[in-house]
């Protein structure tokens, strides 16, 4: 799982569940921290940040959403993951809209755990790029999902500026992926919000209207731009300069 040892908090009510993570993570030579809510949760990462956390959606007292958000109020490049046993679909979309890494269900898929432990690791030593596609059309952000798994990337996703403004405060991306023509806003104006966030960030357009994008060549530092429908070997190529830039 690469060379960076994680330091994890799993957050959960059930013991049984704790006990759980604690045997696994730490029989993969991890660090531990377990806690049974929400407020013990908060003050443990007062006392020190962790490189992940596991934190269960539903548990009484400070709900799993509601103990992110505080955890994302002190460590803002908290990486979380969600986990349940319940049908939860709203919050956990929820908690993926405000940067949440993603969600495991119960019963656990061992496998499933260790490729998150293994991406995190890799962000962590600076093997993997963090990556943001921005596009209010669905499918384009299930085919770079898609794409960049088979990669063993991920990426987050972001169907509006005001969403990707958000998740670009919250994490530091490497490379992003950005619609020129979004519903709530042109590109440019995205370009101009993320840019004063993340300047050094890898900026890449992609657009279906080429005539659109020559009308702005040259005024704008981006690393490229990706016509629709995409060449996937384009993709795949500002993804290794990206890397090389790291």
């Amino acid at each position: 799982m690469g060379e960076a040892k994680l330091k994890v908090l799993v957050v959960d009510d059930e013991k049984i569940v704790r006990d759980f993570f604690k045997r696994l993570l730490s029989l993969l030579g991890l660090e531990v921290i377990d806690v049974e809510d929400g407020y013990k949760a908060v003050e443990a990462v007062k006392a020190g940040k962790f490189d992940l956390y596991f934190i269960d959606v539903r548990m009484p007292g400070l709900n799993g959403l509601e103990t992110y958000r505080q955890i994302r109020q002190i460590d803002p490049d908290a990486q979380a993951v969600m986990i349940t046993g319940y049908a939860v679909e709203d919050t956990l979309e929820q908690a993926r809209k405000e940067g949440a890494y993603g969600d495991i269900r119960k019963p656990f898929d061992i496998s499933q755990i260790k490729e998150v432990l293994d991406k995190v690791s890799a962000v962590k030593s600076g093997e993997q790029l963090n990556i943001l596609v921005i596009d209010d059309d669905e499918t384009i952000l299930e085919f770079f999902s898609s794409l960049l798994a088979q990669k063993n990337l991920s990426c987050k996703s972001a169907h509006s500026k005001e969403e990707a403004v958000m998740l670009a405060k919250q994490n530091k991306f490497n490379l992003i992926f950005l619609d020129l023509v979004l519903k709530d806003a042109n590109g440019v104006d995205a370009y101009n919000e993320l840019k004063a966030i993340l300047p050094e960030a890898n900026i890449v357009l992609i657009t279906g209207f080429p005539q659109k994008a020559k009308s702005i060549e040259g005024t704008l530092a981006v690393s490229g731009c990706l016509y629709k429908p995409f060449e996937i070997n384009n993709i795949l190529k500002y993804i290794e300069t990206a890397k090389s830039k790291k």
